[in-house]
């Protein structure tokens, strides 16, 4: 399960697998090939060549699986390489997706199935973070599946925990959670709350846009597209006396003109302080593309007192 599963289309090198006589080697030259993907133009990553078998070009499988926005992995068990297309639930800020999921319901619950892909360059990540993990060590990954109707409304979350990963190489797991609401109708989900994920320096956030009331700001916003859906990442801080409350609020998001390009919500629970600025991350889903925004304003629908355990659904 090693980064060497670069290899190649229908030649994929499995370094160490098999031993091969003298009849059964072959012999290659590079092919100075050019790509274009999708209809872009793209240059070979170093590291990366092209190589002609009699007259057959061989692709590096990783760099055009890629290019397309499926994974590779390699399954040592039955010597497979693994090429897939379906993992299109991303995290914001790692290489972990999930892919395959399947919301369905089963007596009064409703169980979510689907599969989890870490690869190589999130341990190597991993591996030169403050939380490093050495490699070969097994790791329990775990996070959260959230849910939006078409309108990017979030409608539930599903938790799953203690899948089973190993430090290094490129891996896919089963995992299996139950909802806690009815989520199988759902038009998008996305992949937040994950680990293991780096810990890089922290970086003061920044929240300089607030409501009306000044009770709740919100700012260093993250965006990212995703069939016909936008991903937002950002800091969040309460302005309000110490203790613990609960919030929800609404983003809109407007282009350079003033024009609405669409709105996010924001609902959650949060602690305030009287004397030091405090701020925590949120992540929520818009309709629409929202990338290119100029400016956003955050309305308030409702900010109340909590109690000290209390978590916001």
């Amino acid at each position: 399960m090693n980064k060497w599963i670069g290899g190649f289309v229908l030649g994929a090198v499995v370094s160490g697998a098999v031993t091969v006589s003298a009849s059964d080697s072959i012999q290659a030259v590079l092919f100075p090939a050019k790509y274009k993907i999708n209809g872009v133009t793209r240059e070979l990553p170093e590291g990366y060549s092209t190589v002609n078998v009699n007259g057959h070009a061989y692709v590096p499988i990783r760099y055009v699986a890629e290019s397309l926005g499926a994974v590779v992995a390699y399954d040592e068990d039955s010597s497979t390489i693994v090429v897939d297309d379906g993992f299109n639930v991303t995290h914001m800020t790692s290489g972990i997706r999930a892919g395959h999921l399947q919301a369905a319901k089963e007596g009064g619950e409703t169980v979510v199935t689907g599969q989890l892909y870490i690869g190589q360059e999130h341990w190597e990540a991993m591996a030169s973070a403050r939380n490093a993990i050495a490699p070969g060590t097994e790791v329990a990954a775990q996070g959260e599946i959230r849910f939006y109707n078409d309108q990017g409304r979030y409608i539930g979350k599903a938790s799953f925990k203690d899948v089973p990963f190993v430090s290094g190489g490129d891996q896919i797991r089963e995992f299996k959670a139950v909802a806690d609401r009815d989520v199988s109708g759902y038009a998008f989900a996305s992949l937040t709350g994950v680990s293991p994920v780096p810990h890089p320096l922290p970086v003061p956030p920044d929240t300089p846009i607030s409501d009306s009331t000044r009770s709740l700001s919100v700012g260093t916003f993250r965006l990212l597209e995703q069939d016909g859906f936008t991903k937002v990442k950002g800091w969040i801080s309460l302005n309000k006396p110490d203790g613990h409350y609960r919030y929800e609020a609404t983003l809109t998001f407007y282009d350079e003109v003033g024009n609405v390009l669409g709105t996010a919500d924001i609902e959650g629970s949060d602690y305030g302080s009287d004397e030091h600025y405090t701020a925590s991350t949120f992540e929520t889903v818009g309709k629409g593309d929202l990338t290119g925004y100029k400016s956003v304003t955050v309305e308030v629908r409702s900010l109340e007192k909590a109690g000290d355990t209390e978590a916001f659904e």
